[in-house]
């Protein structure tokens, strides 16, 4: 669409009035959208936004929460500000790798948390298989028949994969930036750079306060936390000349 045309050259009127107003725009309402209309409403915002030029990404989550997930299914929960110190208490953390797992989807949908539960799980598997299997059998009160028959072939992969893997020991960090995304408006406004420069100091200080080696920490992205894992990489190298 180009940029010259005002709205009502290329949308009706009633189109218009129809189109919610970001902050009415979440993660749900467009789950309960057929596919082409939920591309079409998510294409008619953007062509909106960008009659103004001046708009520039402006939300940096201040507080971001963060989780460590234990192999008996309990969670050690805290501020960014503050896991630091959580993690001094934890015996033997960080012994070997470390993977750093950046959420970037509303945790309010049933569907991203779930998608984000498995990927945690999938973690863990790598890196326990044996408490991963206690763990399951703790939550799961279903029969060993069920669950072969439940098992999907992305969960047969992760076995393979984890039986396969240089290393079968590791602790994750959950840090949940999706969780501060709780509308429309922050996931499209959120600033990468200054979101990620804040996650890449706070590894700095990670691996020294704890002295982990910077070849032992791993990162991976959900969505829109893949280019915020990208950005605090970055960060990470330019204060301290080492890659993730």
């Amino acid at each position: 669409v180009s940029q010259a045309l005002k709205p009502s050259q290329w949308l009706s009127v009633q189109e218009l009035q129809s189109i919610p107003a970001v902050d009415e725009l979440t993660l749900e309402r467009l789950e309960n959208m057929s596919l082409e209309k939920g591309a079409e409403l998510l294409q008619q915002v953007y062509h909106l936004s960008q009659i103004n030029h001046d708009v520039e990404p402006n939300f940096v989550p201040s507080n971001i929460q963060v989780y460590v997930p234990k192999p008996n299914g309990d969670k050690i929960v805290a501020p960014i500000s503050e896991m630091i110190q959580r993690l001094k208490q934890k015996q033997n953390f960080g012994q070997d790798e470390v993977t750093i797992i950046v959420t970037g989807l509303p945790q309010t949908s049933e569907t991203v948390k779930k998608a984000t539960r498995k990927l945690v799980q999938a973690y863990m598997q790598r890196y326990n298989l044996q408490q991963q299997q206690q763990q399951a059998q703790k939550y799961n009160s279903e029969s060993e028949e069920d669950n072969k028959r439940q098992r999907t072939s992305s969960e047969e992969d992760y076995s393979e994969q984890a039986k396969n893997a240089n290393t079968n020991t590791g602790d994750i960090i959950v840090i949940d930036l999706g969780s501060t995304l709780t509308n429309y408006k922050r996931y499209a406004m959120l600033d990468i750079e200054k979101t990620g420069a804040k996650i890449g100091k706070w590894i700095v200080e990670l691996t020294s306060e704890l002295q982990l080696p910077h070849e032992t920490i791993h990162m991976i992205g959900q969505n829109v936390g893949a280019h915020v894992a990208g950005a605090a990489a970055n960060e990470f190298t330019r204060l301290t000349g080492h890659k993730l």
